[in-house]
């Protein structure tokens, strides 16, 4: 039976940051028409786009972005004029799904995440940031190996088989790459050696609780003979995603993604990736709170930890949100 509520998914192209692409947008569509009376995807190309939206006040938004930018400054990621989605619709008192304001702009910024990480004495790689022609090789403030990576970017965009720099002109040429190619200065971290995990976690508003789910990623070996997980790897799925079998590794990974999404004030639903170094100690590497809601890694996540398919990955974010709702009643 079908609950009489309103549900709207939304998305952007705006910046480039489309985060539902439509096959995903129609798959939710689909999804949650079976148990909700009235679902409408609504993708947001302008101001009066986001104004009609707005007026429709739905009983709910499935969030598929991060910011709105209505003018030159769209592509630029460092812009101060950004429009925080869930800040508009919290104004609105409109009910979404994902985290508020703080916790994406924390999020957004990798450098700040990591400085909030590192202050709750969470473990993080030592890192800086860098622009082109910044640094030379005498002042860079780590040493090699490092790894090098769009400091605003999400979803691996910039990661690919150059990231890993072992000298100063490969160094030299990544960050002027992402600077030309992503619009953003970079990230640089030292270099951490070994196994990658990602783990997906769903707030259980409801009974104040917390569903976690990590998985061990496994990158194929690129051109350098390197494993990196890099933005066309993941479109082309070219990694293997493994349930982790080990319980220790298990509830180390599992304790330092969930300690990472409180640190950063998430809500909801988000993704953490996690890297160990050569000694086997977790590293948090970055928070997605966004995640897409296909079938990518926030539902290996949840699949191969519960054996349950997409449908119900859905509606378990979608039932806590409304009972997030209820509770603030």
């Amino acid at each position: 039976m079908q609950k009489n509520k309103y549900i709207e998914i939304v998305t952007s192209p705006i910046g480039g940051l489309n985060l539902m692409p439509q096959k995903i947008l129609l798959n939710l569509h689909e999804k949650l028409s079976k148990h909700y009376k009235k679902v409408k995807i609504t993708i947001i190309k302008n101001r009066k786009d986001l104004d009609k939206l707005l007026e429709k006040k739905p009983d709910l938004v499935v969030s598929g972005l991060k910011y709105l930018l209505f003018d030159e400054d769209s592509k630029k990621r460092d812009s101060e004029k950004k429009l925080w989605f869930t800040d508009i619709l919290e104004k609105h008192d409109i009910l979404y799904t994902g985290s508020s304001k703080n916790a994406l702009k924390l999020e957004f910024d990798k450098s700040i995440a990591k400085e909030k990480i590192r202050g709750a004495g969470l473990k993080t790689a030592s890192s800086f940031v860098a622009k082109p022609n910044q640094y030379d090789k005498e002042s860079l403030p780590l040493p090699f190996p490092l790894f090098v990576k769009p400091l605003y970017e999400g979803d691996s965009r910039g990661i690919d088989e150059h990231s890993l720099v072992h000298k100063f002109k490969e160094y030299e040429n990544k960050v002027k790459s992402i600077y030309k190619e992503q619009h953003t200065v970079s990230l640089v971290e030292t270099y951490l050696s070994g196994k990658e995990y990602t783990v997906a976690i769903i707030e259980d508003f409801k009974n104040s609780t917390y569903d976690i789910y990590p998985i061990e990623l496994i990158a194929e070996k690129n051109s350098k003979g390197d494993r990196v997980l890099g933005f066309f790897d993941k479109q082309r799925d070219r990694e293997k995603s493994l349930k982790i079998k080990d319980k220790e590794i298990k509830e180390l990974i599992s304790s330092l993604a969930i300690n990472a999404f409180k640190v950063l004030k998430a809500k909801g639903y988000g993704r953490i990736d996690i890297k160990m170094n050569d000694e086997g100690i977790p590293y948090f590497i970055e928070a997605n709170l966004v995640p897409g809601l296909g079938y990518g890694y926030f539902y290996r996540c949840y699949h191969l930890n519960t054996g349950l398919e997409h449908e119900q990955m859905v509606l378990d974010i979608v039932k806590s949100t409304f009972s997030k709702k209820t509770i603030k009643k």
